[in-house]
């Protein structure tokens, strides 16, 4: 196996595997996407909700959030949003308004616009952040993958494209997905090791 070009431009990196097959190329794609544990909110517990959102579909939305996560250190975390609009004007309930019991564990971008209140208009909840698996949920996938291949792929050459989605730094995000595959394939030959 062999790797070139590799590119990093904030969140995007870009680079060329050769000397590997279709499905090792499909492994990685899938492993960068579902393999990752991230932080996602999981629980949501809503004490007022005057919005005019539906409860579920306020806590879909909060699910969605991406929050920074660090994997080896990460503990379950609460976080809280006690918001009123006492103005004449809408007021749009952003990213920013949670409070976090763990400074560490918040959302990634502060400017995320949760939902609108009209005067009057109020929402208090808590909610739990954990860690999970895209193959779990789509609120648990830290980024985006692909390869394309040149149509006759006589050196077997895979061009990737991968975006974090703020989670991880980029170059986390790939070498997550590496542990988690090897650790899979452990497990797997260990699995196997035990059958007679």
């Amino acid at each position: 196996m062999e790797i070139s070009n590799f590119k990093k431009n904030g969140n995007i990196a870009t680079f060329t595997m050769k000397g590997i097959n279709v499905a090792t190329a499909n492994a990685i794609r899938r492993a960068i996407i579902t393999n990752v544990p991230m932080a996602a909110i999981e629980k949501v517990t809503i004490d007022k909700n005057s919005s005019a959102l539906a409860d579920e579909i306020l806590a879909h939305r909060l699910g969605l959030i991406p929050f920074k996560t660090d994997i080896k250190n990460f503990i379950n975390t609460n976080v809280s949003l006690d918001v009123i609009n006492d103005s004449d004007e809408l007021k749009t309930i952003y990213t920013s308004d949670f409070k976090s019991s763990n400074l560490d564990i918040v959302p990634v971008y502060d400017n995320m616009p949760i939902v609108k209140l009209s005067k009057g208009q109020q929402i208090k909840l808590e909610a739990t952040v954990e860690l999970g698996k895209g193959r779990e949920h789509a609120k648990w996938q830290g980024g985006l993958a692909s390869y394309e291949i040149n149509e006759d792929n006589k050196e077997n050459k895979f061009n990737f494209f991968v975006e974090s989605y703020g989670q991880l730094e980029i170059d986390e995000l790939i070498s997550a997905a590496c542990d988690e595959l090897i650790k899979e394939n452990e497990q797997f030959k260990e699995f196997v090791s035990t059958y007679e």
